[in-house]
């Protein structure tokens, strides 16, 4: 990593501390069952102060995987009904904790292809879980990261940048101490500065090294 890469990586980790989000209580643990399904929970959820309650209420009636796999479906989706899709939501979250009674004897696995395995676990969640539960280097590249890291590195030229480059990007700038910290803050970043529209860039941390918003400061400069 570039020292100037360096430097960035620290200003979105000093940013994340003061401003991200940190008050979820599935950031405040290192229980994978619980950060496990709380990225479950959010899957196709844009807001996240609609999935808080009904994490909070999940985690009192199934703080395990062993009282989840012997809850009812109806109960279940009762419970998660306000989050939508909750018919294929509450099977999935039953089949889940079955899974992972009879392959795992119960426990939350720590090597990818485990994770990805899982019903309804995809590289974004079981990347959250490796990285938020067990300290690994993962990236968490969701819309937000890309957004982030696409207006930052691409440029208007290359702006929105493919999946590829997005994931290139992400595992180069990766810390070794901090991922987490770095992965959360970028995942901020993108959901309450560096949003798709109207991005406040008087208050982003990055603006300095961002290349798209450096070139439209340039094109408005040639256009005065």
């Amino acid at each position: 990593m570039t020292s100037e890469n360096k430097k960035m990586v620290g200003k979105i980790i000093d940013w994340y501390k003061v401003n991200g989000r940190n008050h979820l209580p599935w950031r405040r643990t290192k229980n994978p069952y619980k950060i496990l399904i709380a990225e479950l929970m959010l899957q196709k959820t844009h807001a996240v102060q609609q999935v808080l309650p009904v994490y909070i209420e999940f985690m009192k009636r199934y703080p395990d995987v062993k009282a989840l796999a012997n809850a009812e479906i109806d109960e279940i989706r009762t419970i998660i009904g306000s989050l939508g899709l909750q018919n294929t939501r509450s099977r999935r979250l039953k089949e889940l904790a079955v899974h992972l009674l009879e392959r795992f004897d119960g426990q939350i696995p720590r090597e990818h292809n485990d994770l990805r395995s899982l019903p309804g676990v995809g590289d974004y969640a079981a990347n959250a879980v490796s990285c938020v539960a067990f300290g690994m280097k993962k990236p968490m590249v969701d819309a937000n990261f890309g957004r982030v890291l696409g207006r930052v590195f691409c440029g208007k030229e290359d702006y929105p940048p493919s999946k590829g480059v997005t994931w290139k990007l992400a595992l180069e700038l990766i810390p070794e101490d901090g991922c987490k910290e770095f992965n959360l803050g970028i995942i901020d970043l993108g959901a309450l500065v560096c949003r798709p529209k109207s991005p406040l860039h008087s208050v982003c941390p990055v603006s300095k090294e961002c290349k798209l918003y450096n070139q439209e400061l340039e094109d408005q400069k040639r256009a005065l």
